[in-house]
């Protein structure tokens, strides 16, 4: 028994041995740690593929936004802007204001048509107020609650 033992281990020594050179070896200095390998990361399009004439300088909305003047101003400003960062052949910056001149011509629209719904409908509460004076002249009425719903 004493002469299996030794051989079994030199056996399963030469087995080992016999498959460790059969597997491929790893060494971590093959490997890049700086960047992982399942992200991607986005890359900035060639010089050719971003045109600088798609931008837009939304100057005929600004013009339009100069009924609301102050705002209309700074939109008018703004696009004015844009209209020199496209000549300077400046793309991320022309990129960037007419951005901001898109979402302040929003503003300033959405502002300007609240305003006039606010003064067409504190014209309409005078015009009833003037009815209900002149009505509570000649008889005696409830008293008039404006914004009253159901009205």
């Amino acid at each position: 028994m004493s002469s299996t033992i030794p051989d079994e281990l030199s056996r399963s020594e030469n087995a080992s041995i016999t498959t460790k050179t059969n597997r491929p070896k790893m060494s971590l200095a093959n490997q890049t740690f700086d960047k992982p390998t399942n992200l991607q990361t986005p890359e900035s399009p060639p010089k050719s593929e971003r045109s600088i004439e798609k931008i837009p300088i939304f100057i005929i909305w600004s013009i339009f936004n100069l009924i609301f003047v102050p705002f209309g101003i700074l939109c008018c400003y703004f696009s004015y802007k844009v209209h020199q960062f496209k000549i300077q052949n400046r793309f991320e910056m022309a990129t960037k204001w007419s951005k901001r001149t898109f979402v302040l011509n929003i503003m300033t629209t959405l502002l300007m048509i609240g305003v006039i719904i606010t003064v067409y409908m504190l014209h309409y509460d005078s015009v009833q107020r003037n009815r209900a004076f002149q009505a509570n002249q000649t008889q005696t009425t409830q008293a008039y609650i404006p914004w009253q719903p159901g009205r």
